[in-house]
């Protein structure tokens, strides 16, 4: 797992270096050693499954600062990495919401409120669901964060994602559904596209 993971994070940063995306490649923060996240993680009283560290270790979320937009530091189209401090605040933050689950790690975030988080409140297995602020119900849309990430690469491969006339990272809508029904063909999100 931590192999394809780790492809599929290389090739999402291979495609950002081809569509020339310098502020996302300089905002993504150095990685953490494993044992940084799982200590981080813990103390917050979220496990560190291997997806997390694997992820984690490759970069520390997406620095902010000096950045002009947003949209500027998309690691995918409409959402960035958080770091994993920016992820526990997050997740602290929301806990009292009552369209939030204990399990919930954000891991993308839009900067708007919506998110992509990892639900670990499920013992059989870690789905990625899209916790949009506006909306009451949050559906599953991959089953892991590996699932997800090799998703990306591939509509990055594919090139379902592609950089406008006005230079933001954008996405076909309808061939990504597509796309991603055709790779999660286990999720009833993708099979209701």
């Amino acid at each position: 797992m931590s192999n394809d993971l780790s492809a599929a994070l290389a090739t999402i940063e291979a495609a950002l270096e081809r569509f020339d995306r310098q502020v996302v490649l300089r905002a993504l923060q150095p990685g953490l050693p494993h044992e940084d996240v799982e200590a981080a993680l813990g103390a917050a009283g979220v496990d560190a499954i291997p997806e997390l560290t694997t992820l984690y270790g490759w970069r520390d979320g997406t620095s902010t600062a000096g950045v002009a937009a947003v949209g500027d530091i998309h690691l995918f189209p409409g959402f960035y990495l958080l770091s994993v401090e920016d992820a526990i605040a997050n997740y602290r933050a929301f806990m009292p919401n009552a369209r939030w689950t204990a399990g919930w790690l954000p891991v993308f975030a839009n900067g708007g409120g919506d998110f992509y988080v990892l639900d670990m409140s499920s013992s059989v297995s870690s789905p990625v669901r899209h916790f949009r602020i506006e909306e009451i119900e949050h559906p599953i849309e991959f089953s892991s964060l590996g699932a997800m990430l090799a998703t990306l690469a591939q509509a990055f491969e594919r090139q379902v994602f592609f950089v406008d006339p006005s230079g933001y990272l954008e996405m076909d809508d309808l061939v990504f559904g597509e796309l991603a029904a055709e790779l999660n063909p286990d999720v009833d999100w993708w099979r209701e596209w």
